[in-house]
């Protein structure tokens, strides 16, 4: 199921993560990458033409795109000209914003909204569940040291 999100507006509704830090966009990329690569989903993330944005703009055609509104837009129009050129079938596509526009368009048009909070405490609940899968797997694939592997002989043979 593809993603369309209003970067700038999830960014807002993420307490975790501040408009003062120089770095902000490029964290919520971070987090946005990991939620894809743990979901499978397809993600394109549209900021508004800023400057400090990390320069991460990928093909249209990737399982993960981070655009910038051209300067002469504002991200609001470009996710509205992406949903009427992109899109022919908008039951599959999940428009996160909560800009009231976009989501009156995007549900004329049959797409799920979900709202930027709410999309926030779904990036945490995969992270949580995919970084405690992660901490097993660790576990489980440590290698012991020939030291351990005596101590734990000493114990089990006595």
């Amino acid at each position: 199921m593809p993603y369309l999100i209003d970067g700038d507006n999830l960014l807002g509704s993420c307490p975790d993560i501040s408009w003062d830090d120089h770095e902000a966009r490029t964290k919520l990329i971070m987090v946005l990458k990991k939620y894809q690569e743990n979901k499978k989903s397809s993600l394109l993330v549209i900021f508004d033409n800023i400057l400090n944005c990390e320069n991460t703009e990928g093909d249209l055609s990737s399982k993960f795109c981070v655009l910038r509104s051209p300067s002469d837009s504002t991200t609001s129009k470009e996710i509205t000209r992406i949903m009427e050129e992109r899109f022919s079938c908008f039951k599959d596509v999940i428009v996160v914003t909560s800009d009231r526009e976009v989501k009156s368009l995007a549900k004329k048009k049959g797409a799920r909204t979900i709202n930027g909070i709410e999309f926030y405490f779904e990036l945490k609940r995969i992270s949580r569940i995919f970084g405690m899968k992660e901490e097993s797997k660790k576990r489980i694939e440590t290698e012991l040291s020939d030291n351990e592997v005596d101590q734990w002989m000493k114990i089990f043979t006595e």
